[in-house]
């Protein structure tokens, strides 16, 4: 369906100044820098199960290792995680959450280049949310290890939530992670009985997201994307619905969504939610 050329610029403008509440880091070294001194000798500090040195996180189920600098280009700064050193490892951290607000996890993910296999499997668990991801070592070198940024969206279901990252290569040479950090999505609890939005996820996107949401009832439903001018880019969807949860995919190259900040709007019985996201290049 061709979308209506009209602007939403009063939207838009409120969205960008004040939709949703701020993001704010929840996890401690999520980028892994905070530990004790490695000498510079050394390049790769091993971390067994019940050993301190990686602050704020917890090793369990295999060793790992803490690389710097001296080995290979971290994304930032001069630490990152390999989850294995003779074996499959994991880390993992608690934090506290609140039951029914949603969150995200983004991170990055690499492995060592020229290991074998070069097809590397982590495994993700956020509280409810588990999600696999897979690297392919092939491009990377240790000057540039081609850092390939993921995401998770979760609604936490308990006043504290554990994320986990966890190799599945029982090799010496596992899945790698930086930069992680958990921040704040939205406020909105899902329930049957009330009306809530997703964010769009991934975000950000190189096209393929989609959204979820949940209606208290059986009504017409429109959901439409804006560009940062406020014009309408594309209708996903514009029709009736029954009560209950929904999800919605979209594809940004298919509308000729350039890169920038967007906006994913939801009208239904009076109420709109709007979700902003990032379309890359």
């Amino acid at each position: 369906m061709r979308p209506r050329a009209h602007h939403f610029a009063p939207l838009l403008l409120a969205a960008l100044l004040a939709a949703g509440p701020v993001r704010a880091q929840l996890l401690v070294n999520g980028n892994f820098e905070q530990g004790p001194p490695i000498p510079p000798e050394n390049a790769i500090l091993a971390v067994a199960p019940g050993n301190p040195a990686l602050t704020g996180w917890t090793v369990v189920n295999g060793a790992i290792n803490i690389v710097t600098d001296n080995y290979w280009v971290p994304l930032s700064g001069q630490r990152s995680v390999v989850l294995s050193s003779a074996g499959a490892g994991a880390i993992e951290q608690s934090f506290a959450t609140s039951t029914g607000v949603s969150y995200r996890l983004t991170f990055w993910l690499t492995g060592e280049p020229f290991s074998s296999p070069t097809l590397k499997h982590l495994r993700v668990t956020a509280g409810p949310a588990t999600q696999d991801f897979t690297y392919d070592v092939s491009e990377a070198w240790h000057w540039d290890m081609h850092w390939s940024q993921h995401t998770l969206d979760f609604t936490a279901n308990a006043s504290s939530t554990t994320l986990r990252f966890a190799s599945l290569d029982a090799s010496a040479w596992g899945p790698a992670v930086d930069s992680a950090k958990v921040e704040l999505v939205s406020l909105d609890v899902p329930s049957k009985s009330a009306l809530s939005m997703s964010a769009v996820s991934p975000d950000p996107t190189l096209g393929r997201a989609s959204v979820a949401f949940s209606l208290k009832a059986r009504g017409h439903v429109r959901l439409a994307l804006y560009d940062v001018q406020g014009r309408e880019r594309a209708r996903v969807l514009d029709g009736e619905l029954e009560a209950g949860p929904h999800r919605a995919e979209f594809d940004a190259a298919q509308w000729g969504g350039a890169p920038g900040l967007y906006l994913a709007v939801l009208e239904t019985a009076g109420q709109r939610f709007v979700r902003r996201f990032t379309v890359l290049q």
